[in-house]
């Protein structure tokens, strides 16, 4: 019996609702330069403003579907291409802190309660064996959408989720049994002890979303460090592991910064969340404060984890229920959890259709995350996304996507290629459950990632084989998506740049030097030094006057002219470098006050 609330109401409201009023636009593939296509449109005015979309799929338990990909679920809502939707989503990481992330919020209350004596499968939102963790809402059915069309999914705004009690954002991060430092290959921690995949081992941090008084995002902030502990679950069974994100952790106070409890009282856990008993003799082990400091922060970088066509072929997937359908971890040609962090707002994925409707699914929103994911989860937080989506039907695919076999996202600055240690792994392995040892390669995953870039390059760009090589080796930079779903993931960074036929300078704010100038010393520096020394001579000059006095060549060739400056480059560097600190800045202020 799944618990009746007002807020389940007014969610089935919300989801089978369409707003009349709200714009239609329609959008249409336009080429750009060089031979290069974009289907990307410019934000329409009746975007502007949080939650004004054309549908609306509110996270329920009726809504939601944890840890597969169900191949025979009915669409929760449709979409008309062109249509905009605002979907919501509820992070599978809530049970880390029930005062913070579920308390207060009766849908996320809903989707995680787990009476006494119910079997996961009997739970409100059931959890089958063999199925992965993340909870995905959808499925989403673009109207008149076929196999091998192609869907586009521009991300148009990604806002925290904030709890109705605490008016705040938080999320957490788990060192999981998946992190890469559990690889076979690292195994020992610095001290030289082993990895192991045992209660009282898996470090867990509690994140907040700090933005300032106008909603701008500033970091993420770790608030408290734990263990996860050894545990009795509602069903009676024993659990060490943070590999069931159905499993709520039953911390006796609400923890703050710096081991400030934010209530004297303790958290009085309600029916659904009583059945939970840490079995560690002293309880949950806390790292902060004490051993963690926690005097750091990250930058927020909100995206999707998971977004997704629905795969046609989950069928391949041996798992222990027989409905279960292929597990949300591993990502793949339909997408799913690609763990990209550039998968954000102002972003455009693009994916080629293989079933009827396409079926959309969004899940596994993270406020933070690096390349690589190392730990096994980024700053896993609950969000909620407004989308467009618009379909480009296979007899009028644009160049950029006609022959698309893997998960493309365009920026206004970049496209990015995806690439794994299997393009296709439910049809590529016999049994389609064995990638979880099977697809842990970076080899493969490059191989993969450059195969679909040399390919996309041509296809698109019109590029002949050997002048696609040598532009991938000197501007397309190639990274490690993430080490831990599974099907390892490269991507390839291709700057739009590229082909830029105007004379714009390339964007160096992104390279060490910051500027496309140069030289080290700008004018106002080589007379200032000059001066100091007494050098009668302008710059120039003196450079040639050099070259010839140390080569005894006339310095006719731009070559000469070249290796000139750069032997007086070096020579002021080192005469400012005798320069007293305070007489230089002092000289210095003559030229910039």
């Amino acid at each position: 019996m799944k618990f009746i609330t007002a807020f389940t109401f007014l969610s089935f409201m919300l989801l089978t609702d369409t707003v009349v009023n709200a714009s239609k636009s329609k959008k249409s593939s336009k080429k750009s330069k060089k031979g290069s296509y974009s289907s990307k449109s410019s934000k329409s005015s009746s975007d502007d403003g949080y939650g004004e979309t054309d549908h609306y799929l509110a996270a329920t338990v009726d809504t939601v579907t944890w840890g597969y990909y169900d191949p025979n679920a009915m669409p929760k809502i449709s979409m008309h291409s062109g249509e905009t939707i605002t979907v919501e989503v509820i992070t599978h990481h809530s049970s880390h802190d029930y005062a913070k992330l579920i308390r207060g919020d009766p849908a996320v209350e809903e989707v995680f309660a787990w009476k006494v004596g119910e079997t996961l499968v009997e739970k409100n939102e059931p959890k089958l064996p063999g199925s992965g963790v993340h909870l995905v809402t959808g499925p989403i059915e673009v109207i008149g959408a076929e196999p091998g069309d192609v869907v586009q999914v521009d991300i148009l705004e990604l806002d925290p989720r904030v709890n109705p009690m605490t008016g705040k954002t938080y999320g957490t991060n788990s060192q999981k049994f998946a992190g890469y430092h559990y690889n076979a290959a690292i195994g020992e921690k610095r001290d030289g002890t082993p990895y192991v995949r045992t209660g009282g081992t898996e470090a867990i941090t509690v994140m907040e979303f700090i933005e300032d008084e106008q909603g701008g995002m500033l970091w993420g902030k770790p608030v408290y460090m734990y263990r996860f502990p050894n545990m009795t679950l509602p069903d009676g069974s024993k659990h060490t592991i943070d590999n069931n994100p159905a499993v709520t952790i039953p911390h006796e106070y609400d923890h703050g910064y710096n081991g400030e409890l934010l209530s004297p009282d303790p958290i009085v856990y309600p029916e659904g969340y009583d059945g939970f008993t840490v079995t560690d003799e002293g309880g949950i082990v806390y790292l902060s404060p004490g051993l963690a400091g926690l005097d750091w922060k990250v930058p927020l970088r909100p995206h999707l984890g998971v977004l997704a066509v629905m795969p046609n072929n989950t069928a391949n997937y041996i798992d222990e229920a027989a409905t279960g359908g292929a597990s949300t971890i591993p990502p793949s040609r339909f997408g799913g959890n690609v763990d990209d962090w550039r998968i954000g707002k102002g972003g455009t994925m693009y994916y080629t259709v293989e079933v009827p409707g396409a079926n959309l699914l969004v899940g596994d929103t993270h406020a933070a995350q690096g390349d690589s994911e190392l730990a096994g989860t980024a700053m896993e937080t609950s969000m909620t996304a407004k989308l467009r989506v618009t379909l480009h039907k296979a007899d009028s695919l644009p160049a950029m996507v006609a022959n698309l076999n893997f998960p493309l996202l365009e920026t206004d600055e970049q496209y990015i290629i995806h690439g794994f240690a299997y393009e296709n792994y439910l049809d590529e392995l016999p049994d389609a459950s064995t990638i979880f040892v099977n697809g842990t390669s970076l080899d493969k995953a490059m191989a993969d990632c450059f195969i679909k870039t040399r390919n996309w390059l041509m296809d698109t760009m019109g590029l002949i084989e050997e002048e696609t090589i040598a532009l991938m080796s000197m501007g397309v930079d190639f990274g490690v998506t993430q080490v831990v779903d599974g099907n390892w993931g490269v991507h390839a960074d291709i700057p739009k740049w590229l082909f830029d036929s105007s004379d714009d300078p390339f964007d160096y704010s992104c390279t060490t030097s910051k500027t496309p100038f140069r030289r080290g010393l700008s004018v106002d520096e080589r007379r200032l030094v000059f001066e100091k020394h007494g050098v009668d001579a302008s710059p120039e000059e003196y450079a040639l006057d050099m070259f010839h006095r140390v080569s005894g060549t006339k310095p006719y060739l731009p070559v000469h002219r070249r290796v000139a400056e750069r032997a007086l480059d070096a020579k002021i560097k080192f005469a400012k470098r005798q320069m007293k600190t305070d007489e230089y800045l002092r000289y210095l202020s003559k030229y910039f006050d």
